[in-house]
This record gives structure tokens, sequence and C-alpha cells, in this order.
């Protein structure tokens, strides 16, 4: 059960992911960068302490988790400046269906140990459907079709990572040894991308921080070091390496990677707490946290 624990710091962590870009407006790449190498410089020493795992498929699947990684980050990162967190967050609901259905069929002993209860995977699958849907009438997601085919990308990102996040976790071989790998290997890998990206974006940056003037277009060494000046880029290095330890602990110890986004979505409901001072009364935020509680109590 300690995975319902590391999966709500997880949620607290991601609150800060999503809003981080709200207010600042960096460029989504950028912050990619920082957060990319930022967390592998950091975390690289470490490597000393774990054994050195002789598989190729494994480090295959941890550059793989670092472009989605960078695709995710980039595309969170640009869109909540753009459209707000809340509107990322919303969109984001239909990655635990998704998860799941992915990883039934990945690990076919989980959906078939379901199939021998029928009224368990019937009941597991009317939770998470009411779940999702309560979510999506919670936030009341309204965005435009480019919005939408924009944030695609992102959700089944996060899908597929999450999934990639348990293989890494398991087969590193220790807890601890998986969590090193992940973020050295595949946040390094993030970071490259992400300045591969910004290297080829010849265009207007789709977001100007608030530290550099919008009547001015601003040069790419400016953007670049502008989460540096203003010190947010040693914030976004430390929560999110708290946040990718505590995620993948948690994916390796859950039975399905989509019990832990449907945890994740918890954060819009964190952030309004933090900003409104008040425990969440709609009926729709209710009726979210009754199906979680009916999840975690299914599968629990």
């Amino acid at each position: 059960m300690s995975w319902i624990f590391l999966s709500l710091i997880y949620a607290v962590f991601n609150a800060i992911y999503t809003t981080f870009n709200e207010q600042h407006r960096y460029n989504g790449y950028v912050l990619g960068i920082w957060r990319g190498f930022g967390v592998s410089i950091l975390v690289s020493p470490l490597l000393l302490t774990v054994p050195l795992i002789n598989s190729a498929p494994y480090y295959v699947i941890l550059i793989m988790q670092g472009i989605m990684i960078g695709v995710y980050d980039s595309h969170i990162f640009f869109a909540s400046a753009k459209y707000g967190s809340h509107s990322c967050s919303g969109f984001m609901a239909t990655c635990v269906l998704i998860t799941t259905f992915m990883w039934w069929g990945i690990d076919f002993r989980e959906l078939e140990d379901l199939i021998q209860k029928p009224h368990l995977l019937i009941s597991l699958f009317l939770i998470l459907c009411g779940f999702s849907v309560s979510y999506w009438q919670m936030m009341k997601v309204k965005i435009s079709h480019r919005a939408e085919k924009y944030l695609y990308p992102a959700v089944f990102a996060l899908a597929l990572m999450s999934i990639a996040t348990r293989f890494i976790a398991i087969h590193g071989g220790k807890v601890y040894t998986g969590v090193i790998y992940y973020l050295t290997v595949s946040c390094f890998t993030s970071g490259i991308y992400n300045a591969i990206m910004f290297l080829r974006d010849m265009q207007n940056p789709l977001a100007i921080p608030k530290e550099i003037s919008e009547e001015t277009v601003p040069t790419r060494k400016e953007l670049l070091f502008a989460p540096l000046k203003s010190g947010n880029a040693v914030w976004l290095i430390i929560f999110s390496t708290i946040l990718i330890a505590a995620k993948t602990i948690a994916l390796r110890e859950a039975e399905n990677p989509a019990y832990v986004i449907a945890m994740l979505l918890l954060s819009p409901i964190i952030i309004d707490i933090y900003k409104t001072k008040q425990l969440p009364h709609s009926p729709m935020s209710l009726s979210v946290i009754i199906f979680l509680g009916l999840l975690l109590w299914l599968v629990g």
C-alpha cells in the first residue's frame, strides 16, 4: 500500500510541475533542458553506488523513456503557458483509461485474473470510467481544436512513460538502482531532446518569460538563461527529482500503472485547495474523490 502514499507525493509535486510555467511563461524547451540535464547532473554521482547493468534492451528503454519525457515536458510547459494548467490537467483525464488498456495488452496475467472474476473486472471498469468522466466534468475543460491536437502527444506520452517507468524500476534490480538509472540516463536523454528541439525552432518562441520584455523578441541566450537568473531552474530541478523518484517507486509497486495516474489527477484539486484555502465541495469534485476512494478500496 506504500504506492498510494508515494502516488500522493507524486500528485503534490505534479501540481507544482503543471502550474510552474503558468505564471513564469518560459520557453517550454528551455525548461525541458534545465529539468533534464539538471536532474541528471545532480544525481549522476550516485551512479557510483549502484551496479552496472549489462542489458542493451534496458538502456534502449531508458533512452526511449527520455525521448517521451522530452515530448511530455515540452508540451505541458508550452500548453500551461498558453492555455493554463487546468486545461492541460483536464485533458489528461483520458490518460487513465488509455494506460489501463495499454497495460492489460502488455500484462496478460492481470487481465486473465480479472476475467476469472467478472464482477471485479466490471466494477473496476465502471469505477475508472466514472472517475475519468467526473474528473473531466469537474475541470469543465473548454479548449480549442488546436490545443486539443497539441496535447494529444502528451497524453499518450504519459501513458507510455508510466509503463516504461515500471519496466525500468523492476528490471533495474533493487528499487534504488532503477531510480538512479532513470534520473541519470532518461533525464539526460530528455535534456538532449529538448536541446535539439530548441535549436531547431527558428520561429518566434511560444512563450516569453516575464523576466524578459514582451515588446522585444528575446535572443536564444536570453531564453536559455532566464530560468537560471530568476533561480527558478534550481527549484525545478529539486522538485522534479523528488517527483520522479516517488513516481518510479510507486509505479514499481502498483499492480497497474493506471492506478498511479489516477492518483496523479488529484493535482488540480490540490492546487484549488492551496489557492482557495478550502476543501473541495462541488458535486463533481466530491464525485472524483469518491470514485478514487472506490478504486483504492478495490485494488488496495
